[in-house]
């Protein structure tokens, strides 16, 4: 049972933000910049422990985890080596899996992991030590290319290496119940990328930049269609080039379609990808512009999420001196375009409170925690709501708000969580975070609201399930309402009761509670949706109704009736027999 202090009448004055938005850090692994910095399988669980805490307390709800920095690996694999971050030497094995890990604590904590990978860039300047499994400059030098800075890079070009790619994705994506994968350096490096050979011999006479463009979008596509056929309400993501193209003269620099060669819009527009995290690392005030290129990105994000990425890096002094201002505006900015949520470049920042930042976003723009945004084309059926919600009383400044866990809904899901909100009318205004007094319970159906004097006013609470998908239900609601200053009365919400008796034959008794006064109907369908009866159609008052239903002109079969009173909706099974 969970507990909660309410201040009556206590004002709100916060910004406004949405209920409904990913807040994400990357927590970069390669060179151990953000995780680990300690060494042993004991202390880099508490590590992880104590950073992802950090981000809860902060309201931040994903972590893109760097699990293939430089062609190795955070996991174990059959394919490629053990991460040189994790103990120092390449291939070593740690004692423990570190992605398990990671996925277990957030998952607790509600946050959500997505397996970020370096794409095509495998390693930097030199060769890699000797491991097993081998690294794959070692194990697959036909399909490397050390570019002209000396790093090793893949060669999108060559059929092979999209069919490495791909099983080396998979084996991960069946292992592991990651919430997505997370694509970075999905490009060529340049334009002067040594492939003329695979050129002339997979080219076909293709435009050489079509081509390249199209070697990448081939593994995305490929990946995709893997990834939702065996899990799929895995996202899959990248993170792009922070321009797609050059918009105009200020709105231009390294550029994803034309220099690296990356049609990250076409993904979406596809539908081979869920969402990007377009890497928008200017500031708002000089060219390119930061507002105008979120905008850009979220004006043509084909019915997908842009989650735009801040260069809070960018903060330090030797990266740029910004102010927090500055990504306290680029927030505002993406939110009032539409964006989906933010991706902040990197996690070490937000854990260190650099220049105040965690603070300043705790107190304002994440001042409330935030729903993961659901994906209408993963899953679009709501939970049913909470059943059989309740209010009773310990003593006068102690309330318990109970319910019961909802019946599977069309599709199979119920609630994985709730959020329960407070209003002082009805309905409750679920879409305003800040009714939420109740964030993310998992597995309680009941709620100890502790007040600080005794209630003197109508108060009502009400309860939504939330289904994996991120769906929110229709809400159960109930209330606290005074007849007199002395007299307070439960109210309960809008409920349809099942029909009793059920089987029935051939008349039922079916009854119903309203939150207020309105137009009603109460009607019944076959199995086809046809419109076999209709019961209630007209206004009713507030309260408990109660109704007969008489089906002796139909047949035997299963039946289903609908309530429906303003926005409440509601459909139970009944069958009559013979």
């Amino acid at each position: 049972m969970k507990k909660i202090f309410l201040l009556i009448l206590l004002p709100f004055i916060l910004f406004a933000q949405p209920k409904d938005e990913v807040r994400a850090v990357w927590l970069t692994t390669v060179f151990n910049l953000d995780w680990p910095k300690t060494t042993g399988a004991s202390n880099q669980k508490n590590e992880m422990k104590n950073l992802l805490n950090k981000l809860k307390a902060a309201n931040f709800n994903t972590v893109m985890f760097q699990v293939r920095a430089r062609g190795d690996l955070m996991y174990p694999s059959s394919i490629e080596p053990w991460a040189k971050a994790l103990t120092g030497n390449l291939g070593q094995n740690p004692g423990y899996d570190p992605l398990q890990f990671i996925i277990e604590e957030a998952h607790a904590l509600g946050i959500e992991v997505h397996a970020w990978w370096n794409v095509y860039k495998v390693y930097g300047i030199g060769t890699p030590p000797g491991t097993n499994p081998q690294h794959v400059v070692l194990a697959h030098p036909e399909l490397v290319k050390q570019y002209t800075n000396g790093e090793w890079w893949l060669d999108p070009g060559k059929p092979e290496t999209k069919t490495y790619l791909l099983n080396l994705a998979m084996e991960m994506v069946r292992k592991y119940y990651i919430d997505a994968i997370h694509f970075d350096f999905i490009r060529y490096p340049n334009p002067d990328f040594d492939d003329d050979a695979t050129y002339a011999q997979y080219g076909g006479g293709i435009n050489k930049a079509d081509w390249r463009r199209n070697n990448i979008t081939q593994f995305v596509y490929a990946l995709y269609d893997s990834v939702t056929s065996v899990k799929p309400m895995i996202k899959v993501g990248s993170a792009p080039i922070g321009i797609y193209k050059k918009l105009s003269n200020c709105l231009t620099g390294f550029l994803g379609y034309d220099q690296v060669y990356q049609d990250a819009r076409r993904w979406l527009l596809a539908k081979k990808h869920d969402y990007l995290s377009p890497q928008i690392y200017w500031d708002i005030n000089t060219c390119p512009r930061y507002d105008s290129l979120a905008m850009d990105w979220i004006n043509n994000r084909f019915g997908r999420h842009i989650y735009a990425a801040n260069a809070i890096y960018r903060l330090a002094p030797n990266d740029g001196n910004w102010a927090v201002n500055e990504i306290i505006a680029q927030i505002d900015s993406a939110r009032s375009y539409g964006g989906q949520g933010q991706t902040m470049y990197r996690a070490q920042y937000i854990l260190d409170n650099y220049k105040s930042l965690t603070t300043t976003l705790q107190a304002g723009r994440y001042k409330y925690p935030a729903n993961i945004p659901a994906m209408s084309w993963k899953d679009d059926i709501k939970p049913l709501a909470p059943q059989n919600i309740s209010l009773t009383t310990s003593d006068s400044l102690t309330w318990i708000l109970s319910w019961g866990k909802p019946a599977p809904a069309s599709d199979g899901d119920t609630a994985v969580y709730y959020n329960v909100y407070q209003d002082t009318v009805t309905p409750v205004d679920i879409s305003n975070v800040t009714k939420m007094i109740s964030f993310r319970l998992v597995n309680d159906t009941s709620l100890t609201i502790d007040f600080t004097s005794i209630p003197s006013s109508n108060l009502f609470f009400a309860v939504t399930a939330y289904d994996k998908g991120y769906n929110e239900s229709n809400s159960a609601e109930i209330g606290i309402v005074f007849t007199s200053v002395d007299e307070p009365v439960q109210f309960t919400s809008y409920n349809l009761e099942q029909n009793f008796p059920n089987p029935f034959n051939p008349a039922t008794i079916i009854k119903y509670n309203l939150a207020k006064g309105g137009f009603t109907t109460l009607k019944v369908y076959d199995l086809l949706g046809n419109l076999m009866g209709r019961i209630v159609e007209g206004y009713k008052e507030a309260g408990l109704h109660s109704v007969q239903f008489d089906a002796s002109r139909l047949a035997s079969g299963t039946y289903f009736y609908t309530l429906k009173s303003g926005e409440y909706m509601e459909t139970k099974k009944m069958v009559l027999i013979r």
